[in-house]
């Protein structure tokens, strides 16, 4: 019993420093991760053995149902892709190779301590990785930022997607967390670090998700909000104090000028007549990209980009309508998994998925190893925690 919990426990660690580490060192990260995998599938063999048995609540079999129906409908784009070998290596690295993180996390035979601990640390590390970034440019005098790895539209995207989950936890009155104050801390920072790097697309995603956790601090009345507001307020003060900040957050909305916005709106333009040219089944996975340069390119795109800086324009070019309905039934899901808002672990986890699609929107985060098995991480850690935290809660009724 004592070597199961062990096992259990080794493999979370394991996990969790995969996830800290997976954008510094791609291979680091990936040996955490099969390390994490190697010992949850010691851990569930020996527990099989032992004659246990794992049981799935209905709405989490119905989440599995969705993606399992995701990935079906990427399937066809896979086999019939002009490169085969390619497009299905990609299918089964990101639909097999990914989703592992979220049964393992729900799975492993540890407390709700060992789970939110593995949470509080990883946005503890998100957050110094933000230190990291902005102290990087205040020393170099550089425009954008690394901070610990390299990445910038990564860096936006788990930032997106773990920042919510730093004020959430701090304004949540549900239950004792140990550092708290520490959370609002770790908010700021993680801010500062999006400022620091300079990717448009996280600053959207963060003030998406202020927005929504304003909203329902005031329909709370949750007067901790307050606290939060003022102190994001800070943060947003260096972007107005900064000359070169300041124009490149204005240049969000500037699809003419800034050619990093226009180019995309003029790929997504050639997307719609790819999408109508084969609409069904697309080009094959990660082949749109390599079709739009050879034929559907205009001089109007002065970079040539490679992909189409969307999730959804990606998927429906590369996998067709099909491919989009696929991905649209997953992301649905997803924020119906997460609907009991009242409960802040289903909050971070509504909120982490809101950060992940808005940065998707400007940038094809689902073509990131990196950030996907973020958004995985959160999911797996906010559904534990909601179902431990509701499980207190009916037992205090």
């Amino acid at each position: 019993m004592m070597m199961k919990k062990k096992l259990s426990g080794y493999s979370l660690t394991a996990l969790t420093l995969a996830m800290c580490t997976q954008r510094m060192s791609i291979a680091v990260g990936n040996i955490f991760y099969g390390l994490a995998i190697v010992l949850f599938l010691v851990d569930v063999i020996e527990r099989r053995r032992r004659g246990e048995t794992f049981h799935l609540a209905p709405h989490v079999k119905h989440y599995f149902w969705a993606y399992a129906f995701f990935a079906l409908t990427l399937l066809p784009s896979a086999l019939l892709s002009p490169d085969v070998s390619f497009s299905f290596g990609k299918y089964l690295n990101s639909i097999v190779g990914r989703i592992v993180v979220l049964p393992m996390l729900l799975f492993l035979d540890v407390d709700e301590k060992a789970i939110k601990k593995a949470l509080l640390c990883f946005i503890a590390f998100i957050a110094f990785d933000g230190l990291c970034t902005f102290g990087e440019r205040l020393i170099t005098g550089a425009d954008r930022a690394h901070g610990l790895g390299d990445g910038w539209l990564r860096h936006a995207s788990i930032v997106a997607t773990v920042f919510p989950a730093s004020i959430i936890l701090w304004l949540q009155k549900a239950e004792k967390i140990f550092h708290r104050n520490g959370l609002l801390v770790a908010a700021v920072l993680i801010v500062l670090g999006a400022i620091g790097s300079g990717t448009r697309s996280s600053w959207v995603g963060i003030f998406v998700s202020v927005i929504l956790v304003t909203a329902e601090s005031l329909r709370e009345r949750n007067s901790r909000i307050v606290a939060v507001l003022l102190a994001l307020s800070c943060s947003f003060a260096v972007i107005a104090a900064s000359p070169a900040l300041s124009q490149r957050f204005f240049s969000i909305s500037n699809v003419t000028t800034d050619r990093s916005n226009g180019d995309r709106i003029e790929a997504w333009k050639k997307a719609a007549v790819m999408i109508q040219d084969k609409p069904v089944f697309g080009f094959g996975i990660l082949q749109g990209g390599k079709a739009y340069l050879a034929h559907y390119r205009t001089k109007a795109d002065t970079q040539g980009l490679h992909h189409f800086h969307n999730i959804y324009v990606q998927t429906a070019v590369d996998s067709g309508l099909v491919g989009l309905m696929g991905l649209a039934s997953w992301i649905l899901s997803s924020f119906y998994l997460f609907r009991h808002v009242e409960n802040p672990y289903a909050f971070a986890g509504f909120c982490a998925w809101i950060g992940f699609c808005t940065v998707g929107m400007f940038d094809y985060t689902l073509g990131m190893s990196a950030a996907v098995k973020t958004l995985l991480f959160m999911t797996g850690c906010c559904l534990r925690l909601e179902t431990s935290l509701g499980n207190k809660e009916e037992k205090t009724l």
